[in-house]
């Protein structure tokens, strides 16, 4: 157990505050299974699920050996993946916080505890629709990523609140949303798909704006949960960014025909570093690396961590910005 410190009274008005007004929106509008997507649209031809320029293999050598067949069936395929991570993850979600409720981490958060339970709905929810949007284009759920099958067990908390798996909790949902939302910024992206990750987006965010304050306002009671997280983060987004580019697995479900494609060690190494995948990594950390450098995640001791893990250009801009 680490040491502990007295949490401001300050600090909590602010959680409260934020909490409150969480609740009442999630009162007013969560995610229906039945009226937030189009499920009653036919499908008329091969449907675009993700823009074409954040399909994995844009930008390299491997977009010119693919059919435009199998351009539109990995773009389908990368978004299912995606979907299936959001099933098991939030499926876990579910029942470590359930347990954490029970056991009375949030005892002394009356609200906190409250909005736990909208938090879980939702969340429950959520998994729904995404088996549904999965049936709905004709796929299958991808099996669950090994890192995730013992999460909660790694990283259970260490002081009064189980902070570092809110934190990572929160990190993942941010990273995996902003690919989403991303990803869906096309016209021709089918509107089924677009639907479902727009009203995910939109309750997502509360769910990380709760995290981001029970962060920023309770890391100092958790000296131990403030210094892993501090030392830590770095690596654990440059994990999240490259594990969400693509899924192996895609590939053989599709079956390229170019033999190129059987190089996975290669085929990984072009999609993972190239320019333009750099880019758009730029683009995905941008907010969430601003909020670590607010809320004191970034600490210049790491500074060499960041830059190792090749987040240099946007941590520079971040630290540029908090100075204007």
């Amino acid at each position: 157990m680490s040491q502990q410190a007295v949490v401001h009274q300050a600090n909590i008005d602010r959680i409260n505050k934020v909490t409150e007004r969480l609740i009442l929106s999630s009162e007013k509008k969560s995610m229906s299974t039945l009226h937030d997507h189009p499920w009653d649209m036919e499908i008329v031809e091969p449907p675009f699920l993700k823009k074409r320029e954040r399909i994995s293999i844009y930008g390299t050598e491997f977009w010119d050996k693919a059919t435009p067949e199998e351009i539109q069936k990995l773009s389908q395929e990368e978004m299912i993946t995606w979907w299936s991570a959001f099933v098991h993850l939030e499926s876990l979600v579910v029942e470590y916080y359930m347990k954490e409720l029970n056991n009375g981490a949030f005892d002394d958060l009356p609200l906190v505890r409250d909005y736990m339970k909208h938090f879980i709905k939702e969340e429950l929810v959520h998994t729904l629709v995404f088996k549904k949007a999965i049936r709905y284009y004709g796929s299958d759920i991808y099996p669950m990523p090994d890192f995730l099958r013992t999460f909660y067990d790694d990283n259970a908390g260490t002081g009064q609140y189980p902070l570092m798996a809110v934190f990572l909790t929160m990190v993942i949902e941010w990273i995996a949303d902003e690919y989403q939302r991303l990803d869906v910024d096309a016209d021709y992206v089918h509107p089924m798909a677009k639907a479902v990750v727009q009203a995910h987006w939109k309750e997502e965010m509360r769910h990380i704006k709760w995290g981001q304050q029970m962060i920023q306002n309770l890391i100092d009671s958790d000296p131990t949960f403030k210094q892993q997280a501090q030392e830590l983060t770095a690596v654990y987004l440059r994990q999240l960014v490259d594990q969400g580019i693509t899924n192996i697995d895609c590939f053989e479900k599709i079956g390229f025909q170019d033999p190129a494609f059987k190089d996975h060690e290669h085929l990984l190494d072009v999609i993972l570093y190239s320019d333009h995948r750099q880019k758009l990594n730029d683009q995905l950390v941008m907010p969430s690396i601003h909020y670590f450098v607010k809320s004191g995640i970034y600490h210049p001791d790491y500074h060499d961590i960041w830059v190792m893990q090749g987040f240099e250009r946007v941590i520079n801009n971040a630290l540029a910005r908090g100075q204007q």
